[in-house]
This record gives C-alpha cells, sequence and structure tokens, in this order.
C-alpha cells in the first residue's frame, strides 16, 4: 500500500508533502525516501516521539518535519497532500471542514490522496441514527462516509475526483494477519497489565472489521483528487 500511494502522488523528487495524521511514520519515510520534503502532523505525542525517533535512524532529519499540530492549524501550501484513514476520525460535522482544509493547503496543479474506510451506501442511515460497537468502544466519535460522500465533499470544496481504488478484500485479509498476531503476542501483552478483557475486546473487534470486509459491508479505498 505504501508503493502505490508513492506511485499515485507521482514522486519525482522535490516535492513538497504535508500528511495530514502521520500515524507512526512510516509513509512519511516512505515519501522522503523517494526524493520529497515531508510536512507531517499529528494530534498523539506517542505517535509523534516513535516517527521522530524513526526519522532520525532513517538519517531523513530536514527531510521530514514532524508535530503535534491539529490539521485545521496548519499554514502554507503543498505539491501534495495526503491523509491516511483520518476522515473516519474527524466526526461527520467537521467533514467540511476536513476538505476545505485539503483544498486550502493544496496547490494549484496538485494532487490529494486519501485512504478511507466506507460504509455501503444503502446502509448508512441507519448506521448514522446510532453509534455501533465500534464508536462505542474503539473509536469513540467516529463516522464511516460512503463512497458518494467523499465525491460529494471533495466537489463542494472545489477538489476533483480523479482516481478511486478499492482493496477492502485484502484489508480481511490483513486484519485476519492482525488477530493472529495479536493473539501470539498476547503473553507479552497480558504481562504489560492488560486484564483478558482488553484481550477479548479487541479479538471481537479484529473479526468483527474482517467479515465487514468479507461482506462488503464496509470497504476500504484511495480516493485520488486534483486542485485546477
Amino acid at each position: 500500500k505504501l508503493s502505490e500511494i508513492e506511485k499515485i502522488l507521482d514522486i519525482r523528487g522535490g516535492e513538497n508533502i504535508l500528511e495530514i495524521g502521520c500515524g507512526w511514520g512510516a509513509l512519511a519515510v516512505r515519501l522522503a525516501h523517494a526524493g520529497a520534503h515531508v510536512t507531517g502532523v499529528t494530534l498523539s505525542s506517542e505517535q509523534l516521539a516513535f516517527s521522530r525517533q524513526r526519522v532520525k535512524q532513517e538519517a531523513l532529519v530536514g527531510r521530514v518535519d514532524l508535530d503535534l499540530v491539529d490539521y485545521r492549524d496548519v499554514e502554507g501550501c503543498y505539491d501534495r497532500i495526503v491523509s491516511i484513514e483520518m476522515m473516519e476520525a474527524v466526526g461527520e460535522a467537521y467533514w467540511p471542514i476536513y476538505f476545505k482544509v485539503l483544498h486550502d493547503r493544496l496547490k494549484s496543479g496538485g494532487l490529494a490522496a486519501l485512504q478511507v474506510i466506507t460504509i455501503d451506501e444503502a446502509r448508512f442511515e441507519a448506521y448514522r441514527g446510532s453509534a455501533d460497537f465500534i464508536q462505542r468502544h474503539i473509536f469513540p466519535g467516529g463516522m464511516l462516509p460512503t463512497k458518494g460522500i467523499i465525491a460529494e465533499q471533495g466537489a463542494q470544496a472545489g477538489l476533483r475526483l480523479v482516481r478511486t481504488q478499492s482493496f477492502g478484500q485484502s484489508y480481511a485479509t490483513t486484519l485476519a494477519e492482525w488477530r493472529k498476531r495479536f493473539l501470539a503476542s498476547w503473553p507479552s501483552i497480558a504481562d504489560m497489565g492488560f486484564p483478558d478483557h482488553f484481550r477479548r475486546l479487541w479479538d471481537y473487534y479484529l473479526c468483527y472489521c474482517e467479515a465487514g470486509f468479507k461482506t462488503a459491508t464496509i470497504d476500504v479505498g484511495f480516493y485520488v483528487f486534483a486542485k485546477s
């Protein structure tokens, strides 16, 4: 997936890239090695510390700048923007703001690549009406959009959707692997002080999501927008 994002962003060297929600730093490091300068923002101090150490180990200090900043407070304009599974976390009320930031921070002729988990169009209204298991126990405040909503929000912000690419079935395989590794690692996780109900919660969550992708109740994909 990192390789595919690099191709989508058409990195040729020298691009200034903004990553909204830079996570553990894997993508920022990858894009910097490809020749870009990456500015990444996150609200997780733990992820920021880990990512900065990763950048240092990869000898990319000066090519990757990471900071604890709300995406709405970012300034400047960038050749590319990338944001991996961030839209789902901002909340429905903030979708227009999120896309406005994408538009305003992107240079004319630039590309914004999003990776987003979506819910089936036919299920959205019922899903929207009450909090489900994931919203209650895993991602409070989160809300999955539909594919149509992503296109609509982009258009309203003045962005043109130029490419989509779904890979939900492979994500089901990923979740199965995550669950396998989680359960295999449980003895060391338990030693950190996590109780058995934590194991049961995450075991169920990973199965729940795997089933969602297998049945196409949910999907995940790349959505690439261009700014004229």
